[in-house]
């Protein structure tokens, strides 16, 4: 059985100050559902409750905002919706509720110096709900509220937050459990238990209700999630253009249906006047597509109740390039052959997280154009031929044995820095790998010169390691592909006479930058994390050249294409389709990244591996249907698109 899920979706903030005296005044519900439809929507995210913890329907249970002008406004939005064929969520701040934190100080998360409102830092959570006091309960009635007073096809509860509480009640309930209030990871481990508990209820809720509605817990993890994954992400609005493309690779392994949610906005949240260039919002919505999810945009209602006319031309014109594809994106899976392997995704976004090296190897294996998903480590890895542990990865018992039975099967470990590391008993985890661990790097910056096995691309010099990693050696069996070089003394240091600022290279040390051990590699230096800080190209062609030793027939093979430029595959049956993406993001000023147009691409030529057994009928442009010449080379597909211009799909069938 087909299950419906939301292909364009809109998420509306509506969170207003008590000091608005004409919320909804001009709010007229045909109109408001007419926007959405004529701009190709078909599920939004309404709001119950505000961040300022004001309702917007005649609740007996919170407070309707005092400058509200008419008398239901969440209900004239279901049913107006509702008449157009478009489904509603009812949002509720889980954790931000202003107003009733001043008039409960019980219900609000105590911080570390007994803070209930961190009025020296402001913004939006200076004051933070505890579901572990009376505010649970009241939050739960207003869910159950609305849940029998609309037919709301969704709930979505935002902002949560594992930030510990030194409450009296919560520091009670850690010590029942025999854990220490001092110990500020036990403080998030019992954040995480009061919140788990508060889920079972909304879902216990919504069984008894039996409501077999969506459900979302914004800001938890992702395996936690019970009907679906929402990918809060808006590029200029904080996460940056580094997030999207791991972030998603990473949900899409969890086995869920799940949608990017992107904004309108030139900034972030709340940006009333900001519009992005239209060619910004498509690239979000193309890249949700081209890694096998659907699309949302955030937008925030004026408070008189007035959509945006030009917001919603625009979000309408976009969706119409996404829904004139939608037969070759709908159920689409994406198709890697490498996976990045961090165990400590398992809990994002919940918990505080350096997500750098990450990131950093995501950008390198995506302008290599790699397949490539980013997995927790929990699911089943043996379907990938490359497995990459950036940097700091803790290799467990259960993750051992999925290793150890990788490299059995002629598979590829490419790994750095920490990653692999046993550290109390100093040596690798993994069978294989014949290094020598002898502690963390003394001297920065490093160098390294490379052999002549992986040397293409590479200048014929000492190249530069800016973070520090480990220094490591060769055992017998093992192969040395670059060597390590130290400087005359470290960068920034100190002889009581001069700062050493100038710190060039000296001699090599005898120790080893870069080692193979068989189908392993393993630098010494977080390669990755360094790649995302520094942007060093000869680390990227490094990495290419080490798995081109082992592994020479990948997804993709390409053709006249920048580096800039993503590629993807995803496939239904019987076809698969190739996206490429020409867009790239222009730092303009110190923080705002701007993609303005789309970029010019001509004979861009694409090959893809063919599956054994597998025979192409054709392969043709999407939506033009314009075919293309192919041939067959050595196992794989090749094509060329004469020119394209932002996006391009091409399906093999």
């Amino acid at each position: 059985m087909k299950i419906w899920f939301p292909k364009r979706a809109i998420h509306l903030d509506f969170h207003t100050m008590p000091g608005v005296y004409d919320v909804g005044r001009d709010f007229d519900p045909d109109e408001f559902a007419k926007t959405l439809k004529e701009a190709n929507v078909d599920y939004i995210t309404v709001f119950a409750r505000c961040n300022l913890g004001f309702a917007y329907y005649p609740t007996e249970i919170g407070i309707v905002h005092p400058g509200l002008k008419r008398k239901d406004l969440l209900g004239e939005m279901v049913s107006a919706c509702h008449k157009k064929g478009i489904k509603v969520a009812a949002y509720f701040n889980a954790v931000l509720d202003h107003q009733h934190a001043i008039l409960h100080r019980e219900w609000c998360k105590v911080n570390r110096n007994g803070q209930v409102a961190e009025v020296d830092k402001m913004g939006h959570f200076f004051r933070k709900m505890c579901l572990n006091t009376g505010y649970k309960e009241h939050l739960l009635g207003m869910v159950e509220e609305v849940l029998d007073m609309y037919p709301v096809d969704g709930i979505f509860l935002d902002c949560f937050s594992l930030l510990p509480c030194y409450g009296v009640e919560c520091i009670e309930g850690m010590r029942k459990l025999g854990m220490d209030p001092d110990n500020e990871k036990q403080g998030w481990e019992f954040c995480w238990i009061i919140t788990k508990r508060f889920g079972e209820e909304v879902k216990k809720l919504l069984k008894v209700k039996k409501r077999d509605i969506f459900l979302y817990f914004n800001g938890l993890p992702y395996r936690y999630q019970p009907t679906h994954i929402e990918l809060e992400v808006l590029p200029t609005g904080g996460w940056g253009y580094d997030y999207l493309p791991w972030i998603i690779r990473y949900a899409r392994t969890l086995k869920k249906p799940y949608f990017t949610m992107t904004g309108r906005f030139h900034k972030s949240w709340g940006d009333f006047g900001g519009l992005r260039p239209e060619h910004s919002l498509l690239f979000d919505l193309y890249n949700s597509i081209a890694n096998g999810g659907t699309c949302s945009v955030g937008d925030h209602m004026h408070p008189r109740g007035k959509l945006e006319k030009p917001v919603y031309e625009m979000i309408g014109r976009c969706y119409s390039k996404i829904k004139e594809i939608e037969e070759f994106t709908e159920g689409a899976k994406s198709e890697a052959d490498v996976v990045i392997i961090d165990p400590t995704l398992e809990r994002i976004p919940g918990f505080p997280f350096d997500y750098e090296s990450i990131a950093g190897a995501t950008r390198m294996l995506m302008e290599l154009k790699y397949q490539f998903d980013v997995s927790d480590g929990l699911e089943d890895i043996s379907k990938y031929s490359v497995v990459v542990l950036p940097d700091s990865v803790s290799v467990d018992g259960k993750l051992k044995e999925k290793l150890e039975k990788h490299l059995e099967k002629g598979g590829i470990i490419i790994s750095s820095g920490y990653s692999g590391i046993d550290r109390e008993k100093g040596k690798f985890v993994v069978k294989g790998y014949k290094i020598e661990f002898e502690g963390d790097e003394e001297n920065d910056p490093s160098f390294f010169v490379v052999e002549k096995e992986v040397s293409e691309g590479i200048p014929d010099m000492p190249i530069t390691i800016y973070q520090k990693g480990i220094s490591i050696k060769a055992e017998k069996g093992a192969k040395v592909l670059a060597r390590h070089i130290k400087p005359y003394f470290n960068i920034r240091s100190w002889d009581w006479e001069h700062e050493n600022l100038y710190t060039p290279p000296e001699k090599e040390t005898g120790r080893t930058v870069l080692i193979q051990c068989g189908n392993i590699f393993h630098f010494s230096f977080p390669i990755f994390k360094g790649y995302f800080n520094d942007a060093v190209v000869w680390y990227k062609n490094l990495l290419k050249n080490c798995i081109e030793m082992v592994y020479r027939e990948p997804l993709i093979k390409y053709k006249n294409l920048p580096s800039f430029a993503q590629v993807t595959l995803t496939s239904q049956k019987g076809r698969r389709m190739v996206h490429i993406l020409s867009y790239l993001p222009e730092l303009r000023g110190k923080e705002m990244q701007i993609i303005e147009e789309p970029i010019l691409l001509k004979d861009v030529s694409i090959g893809v591996r063919q599956e054994e057994g597998e025979k192409t009928k054709k392969v043709y442009c999407v939506p033009s249907y314009k075919q293309l010449e192919f041939r067959v080379e050595k196992n794989y597909i090749w094509f060329i698109i004469p020119e394209m211009c932002g996006y391009q799909m091409v399906v093999i069938e």
